[in-house]
């Protein structure tokens, strides 16, 4: 019972913490730390969202190039995928159970996860409109079978990590025609998410 609010109580710490100190952290971030520390600090921001981390994304591909930042991204948001699986998988798996159980729609939504995991979590990486955390959370309470989440999750992060990381290269490169395709993928995301919202609203 104590680790359930333990968990949530030094992860808001340590976000306040970062968050306060985070104009400082992205600066650092931008002036190429040693390798394992940017390996690091990009776990870091990817546990603990103080900015969308497709900024993130873009700032480690514009220090160290298309391909060197999408290694570093998924790398770091692979690890910081699999911390939160776990600690939902030991700590919220049991009350997550309770939870989904008493929605209807949501159980049998589980149980549509469960039978085709791999294909439900790549779709879900995929899918910008989906919060990555949530799907962290629910993949370790669901629960999907770890090395199933592990493939897909790594899979289906490849083609968002190297658009941004491609785009933040390329800023540094050609600043207005980089800017306005980020513009634009922005603008996308955007009509897709209320699209989606809206879709939702009318079931």
């Amino acid at each position: 019972m104590i680790m359930k609010w333990l968990v949530p109580a030094v992860y808001l710490c340590v976000l306040v913490i970062a968050f306060i100190y985070r104009q400082d952290i992205f600066i650092w971030l931008e002036q190429s730390p040693a390798f394992p520390l940017m390996m690091l600090l990009a776990t870091v921001f990817a546990l603990f969202p103080l900015m969308p981390y497709k900024a993130v994304i873009a700032v480690l591909g514009y220090t160290y190039g298309t391909m060197g930042g999408a290694v570093i991204a998924w790398v770091a948001t692979t690890i910081a995928a699999i911390v939160v699986y776990a600690v939902a998988r030991v700590v919220y798996r049991d009350s997550g159970h309770r939870l989904i159980e008493r929605y209807p729609a949501l159980a049998s939504f589980t149980k549509a996860v469960q039978t085709y995991p791999f294909r439900a979590v790549i779709i879900a990486r995929l899918l910008p409109v989906i919060p990555q955390t949530a799907v962290n959370i629910y993949a370790g309470v669901a629960p999907v079978p770890f090395w199933t989440y592990v493939i897909a999750s790594g899979i289906g992060k490849i083609p968002s990590i190297l658009i941004y990381a491609y785009l933040g290269h390329g800023l540094s490169l050609n600043p207005a025609l980089f800017g306005t395709v980020a513009a634009i993928i922005i603008l996308l995301s955007t009509l897709l998410m209320i699209a989606y919202q809206k879709k939702g609203s009318r079931r």
